[in-house]
């Protein structure tokens, strides 16, 4: 039986009948390179064509996200050393403004500071806080008026007692403001060549390190001290001078005696805030892949 189909004719549109007399068969190359559009009837599209391409884009996303947590453990490992690093350097400025300081702190306020008498230090720190609360509440010129007027009242009936004690009673005190303030008082040569001595050193210094501060010679101080400018400005906006001036007058009597006495307790305290952030870092750092060694 003839075998018939049918083709398309391509100037008319219409279907024309066949037979596969008039089509010999069609004569493939059987060394031609597959294709998708090969006419090699043995060509048959690879299976793992979808596959390697999966398998190369995953290949690349691994390599991509390696190479980003390798980046993170170096951003991480260089934080790490810069916050030791610049903590280092704080720590020792730290301890060098505090050595600057008691040199520049005069042995007696030192003394009142810490109190090593208790009866000096609560008057000076009495009379100091009376005066702060007094210009808090005055003008300036009403409680200057007011601490000299109360001055020379104290020191008149004092006087008045001491005359008395010795008129009617016969029993002859010494005077105590004679003895603080004696009649050939005087700034020697000496004291001024001291005092100007004392300025000039400690004037240096503070010149030096406001220099280095605010020409950022060292990156931690120059941010810390930018911290405090912005803080006191805040404080300075809900408190004015007298009011800070009073918070640091307590503040001067009360911390450093507080830190001398219970200075063990707080440097554990606070070597355990720096062991926890340390371990911190320590963990984050861990986490991170190890970065594979270059061969």
């Amino acid at each position: 039986m003839e075998s018939q189909s049918y083709d398309i004719d391509s100037t008319t549109g219409g279907w024309t009948k066949t037979s596969a007399v008039d089509h010999p068969s069609r004569s493939y190359d059987l060394n031609e390179t597959p294709t998708v559009n090969s006419t090699n009837p043995n060509y048959n599209p690879p299976s793992s064509l979808n596959g390697s391409t999966s398998e190369t884009v995953g290949h690349k996303a691994t390599a991509e996200l390696k190479k980003g947590q390798q980046h993170a453990e170096d951003i991480i490992t260089k934080s790490k050393r810069l916050f030791q690093q610049q903590w280092n350097q704080t720590r020792q400025s730290v301890i060098h403004l505090q050595k600057r300081m008691k040199e520049m702190t005069p042995k007696q306020a030192s003394n009142l500071i810490y109190w090593q008498n208790p009866i000096h230090s609560g008057i000076v720190f009495g009379v100091l806080l009376s005066i702060i609360v007094t210009f808090m509440f005055l003008s300036s010129l009403a409680a200057i008026s007011f601490w000299l007027l109360a001055l020379l009242v104290v020191v008149g009936l004092y006087k008045l007692y001491n005359y008395v004690m010795a008129t009617f009673v016969g029993r002859v005190q010494d005077d105590i403001f004679d003895s603080l303030f004696t009649s050939d008082m005087h700034i020697s040569e000496r004291q001024a060549q001291a005092l100007a001595s004392y300025v000039r050193t400690n004037g240096t210094s503070i010149i030096r390190q406001a220099r280095s501060l605010f020409l950022w010679n060292n990156l931690t101080n120059s941010i810390l001290f930018g911290l405090i400018l912005f803080a006191s400005f805040y404080i300075g906006l809900s408190m004015n001078t007298l009011t800070f001036t009073l918070v640091g007058l307590v503040f001067l009597f009360t911390v450093p005696k507080i830190y001398q006495v219970y200075q063990v307790p707080i440097d554990n305290f606070a070597k355990q805030i720096l062991d926890q952030i340390n371990q911190v870092l320590a963990k984050v750092t861990n986490k991170a892949p190890i970065k594979p060694k270059k061969s």
